[in-house]
């Protein structure tokens, strides 16, 4: 623990919080290499911390958007729900895999999340009603992503708000909200499992979500100001950022 660099965490939590709040990531997808590049967190460490900063993130960014009526309550608890069983899962298989397949794993994710996103759209469900969505493809897509989160600590908005999108067909605005929902009722489980098996440090994720709070609230106000298209170009370009980084680091350094 003597390389982690403390003062840097709080700045590190605030970040995460804001990209929570304004694009509904949760804020791991972030978090995780600058927790470990920046922060000199230990991998596995980090993937325990970021979960508790994701839960404390997402719950402050998802209140803000459901009192302005843009989460799907339904569609959150089903997905959220589903991701709890993942969840374990991949919090399980996690301690069998080494640092470099664990960041692997990741850049493949994050790389899937990017394609996804470049496919056009035609246009967005304008007619979408809260609860209409294919609850059978919900159920499977939040097993799926919960796996990932237990697997790396994220809490998976990075992948679910493209798979929500194209495969359940609920607009953006609308997914972000619910994004953050569903992250939040799935990171309860898996946060769980990380403490089982010893990847939660609580000095380091106290200095962390010290600056969550704030920077999810803020993001989430800024969040209802950007026109969709705007949102959705932050979104990729944060996404390529990361995975250019985190592939150079991992492959590279």
């Amino acid at each position: 623990m003597e390389n982690v660099f403390l003062p840097a965490l709080t700045l590190i939590g605030f970040i995460g919080g804001f990209l929570s709040g304004l694009l509904g990531l949760g804020g791991g997808v972030v978090m995780l290499p600058l927790l470990t590049f920046i922060g000199g967190v230990p991998l596995k460490l980090a993937t325990g911390t970021d979960l508790v900063h994701v839960f404390i993130a997402s719950a402050t960014g998802m209140f803000f958007h459901y009192r302005n009526g843009i989460v799907d309550l339904k569609a959150g608890v089903l997905l959220g729900i589903a991701g709890i069983v993942g969840g374990f899962a991949g919090s399980l298989l996690s301690v069998q895999l080494s640092a470099h397949n664990l960041q692997s794993i990741y850049l493949l994710v994050v790389a899937l999340a990017i394609t996804i996103l470049l496919i056009p759209l035609k246009s967005e469900n304008k007619d979408y009603k809260m609860g209409n969505f294919n609850k059978t493809l919900g159920v499977t897509i939040g097993i799926g992503v919960g796996s990932l989160t237990g697997l790396l600590g994220m809490g998976g908005g990075f992948i679910i708000i493209p798979l929500s999108i194209y495969l359940l067909e609920i607009p953006l605005r609308v997914t972000i909200g619910t994004s953050l929902l569903f992250i939040l009722i799935s990171s309860m489980g898996t946060i769980g499992a990380k403490f089982k098996v010893g990847q939660i440090h609580l000095p380091i994720t106290l200095f962390v979500i010290s600056g969550s709070v704030i920077g999810a609230l803020l993001g989430a106000h800024i969040s209802r100001k950007i026109h969709i298209k705007y949102l959705r170009l932050i979104l990729i370009s944060v996404l390529g950022l990361i995975f250019i980084t985190v592939g150079f680091k991992t492959f590279f350094k």
